[in-house]
């Protein structure tokens, strides 16, 4: 049901909503794809690092046939591969880093210190553009971090308490995260801009790939279901390689933080789908918390079409 219920979902947005403005659609379709990774991930019995290995590989091999399908090239210039390498590098840190902090904490600390990275955009944007950040920017970024800590704070306060520790390492971890994943935004968007999406994502799976294959619990891959194998081709062929290249073309059309800010959807969409699919029925700090992400994110949108 999840599967077919996505792959419809995204038939219609990138049929209907992606011509009314490249920049956003891509960016609320990739906002879409990312938010029912979980729902596809959680089914799959593997360990976090092997199934992003294996949704890497997937990523890059959908990639390819699209481009050949389309007679694309993959390639990219000389003087480029360099920093395209070193930000794919960057990206698979940024996953590596997430899963840390949700393993060495919780989901929600891991959730909470991720989503920081919008205010870690707002201040690293201005460097690129020589400029100093503007204050309502800031304001829209920690009213974002606000929301989220109130989505979480119901799993915070729970049963299972954390130590102090684990509080500190989750969010160590997790910070860490939010920071390379800014900052690969955001030079991705000032380095590449001249660099097709679809190259660009393909060599930074590519380089996922080959950074995490030492890691990956082979035997347990190569005992996986069938169905296991299913969720993995629907999890790497839309929710990464279709999701990542739609930031990819969002971040050509819009600002980093409008990216950032929008991006920020990802776990109210998330809680969403788990209520409707999973019957997992939100708290109300969940809607809470939602509801002020989605007034920044749409306040944000307003703003930047208005700004075109």
């Amino acid at each position: 049901m999840t599967p077919f219920l996505s792959i419809q979902l995204s038939f219609f947005m990138s049929r209907f909503f992606l011509p009314l403005n490249t920049g956003f659609g891509a960016l609320y379709l990739s906002v879409f794809l990312l938010s029912v990774n979980g729902l596809f991930a959680r089914s799959i019995e593997l360990d976090s690092t092997s199934i992003t290995q294996l949704r890497s590989v997937i990523a890059g091999g959908a990639i390819i046939a699209l481009c050949l399908l389309q007679k694309r090239s993959l390639l990219v210039a000389p003087r480029s591969l360099l920093v395209v390498y070193f930000l794919g590098v960057l990206l698979g840190l940024h996953w590596v880093t997430y899963f840390q902090a949700m393993q060495s904490s919780s989901v929600a600390v891991g959730i909470l210190a991720l989503f920081t990275h919008p205010v870690f955009t707002v201040l690293l944007e201005p460097i690129f553009q020589g400029r100093r950040p503007e204050g309502k920017d800031l304001l829209a970024a920690l009213v974002v971090a606000g929301g989220i800590t109130v989505m979480v704070s119901a799993q915070l306060g729970g049963s299972d308490q954390l130590s102090a520790e684990q509080i500190r390492t989750g969010v160590f971890w997790g910070v860490g995260s939010a920071l390379l994943f800014a900052f690969r935004n955001t030079a991705q968007k000032y380095w590449l801009h001249h660099v097709p999406s679809t190259s660009l994502m393909f060599h930074q799976v590519l380089v996922v790939a080959l950074m995490l294959a030492a890691f990956t619990d082979w035997s347990a891959v190569s005992g996986m279901a069938p169905i296991n194998w299913l969720l993995l081709l629907l999890l790497g062929s839309f929710c990464t390689a279709g999701a990542h290249t739609f930031v990819s073309v969002a971040l050509k059309h819009l600002p980093a933080k409008t990216v950032a800010l929008i991006s920020c959807l990802q776990p109210v969409l998330a809680a969403l789908f788990a209520w409707l699919i999973l019957s997992e029925k939100p708290a109300i700090q969940v809607l809470l918390g939602g509801a002020i992400i989605v007034a920044v994110a749409a306040f944000e949108s307003r703003t930047q079409h208005k700004s075109e």
